[in-house]
């Protein structure tokens, strides 16, 4: 009869002193790497669901020739071309900022709509949403801080 390790196992760490102590180095490295990618997910996915929602944004921004203040009317009405989602004024007043999606409205549309409702509109500016939003909030930090 061959002599069976196994049989004896627990005498002998027993004699010898062995004790299992904790958790294994494979389980320790198994939660590690859990909370790593859990922190991962939890920093990016708020970031690619906010990039997926505006990447197909843009802003368009509108002064009147005259230089005169936007009529408060117009604006909540912008949103009736197609495409626009939203529609701001500028801290003076004077300038407007048109939030459209580029897949079903364009900067020709937006300005004939204008042209309807008799407003001679000049077109300052068209730029990403995400980078007017960035350079926004830098502008706003700037003026903040003295």
């Amino acid at each position: 009869m061959a002599y069976d390790p196994e049989k004896y196992r627990e005498k002998r760490e027993k004699v010898l002193g062995i004790r299992k102590r904790g958790i294994g180095f494979g389980t320790l490295a198994m939660i590690v790497s859990l909370v790593i990618i859990a922190g991962l997910g939890i920093i990016t996915v708020p970031q690619a669901v906010s990039y997926m929602a505006t990447r197909n944004l843009d802003d368009a921004i509108f002064k009147l020739e005259s230089g005169a203040s936007w009529p408060d009317p117009v604006i909540p009405e912008m949103t009736v071309v197609e495409g626009v989602k939203a529609a701001v004024k500028d801290k003076n007043d004077t300038r407007l900022v048109v939030t459209y999606d580029r897949r079903k409205a364009t900067v020709y549309s937006i300005k004939a709509y204008l042209d309807q409702k008799g407003l001679d509109a000049v077109l300052l500016n068209e730029v990403n949403h995400r980078q007017h939003r960035t350079i926004s909030k830098a502008e706003e930090e700037e003026i903040e801080t003295p």
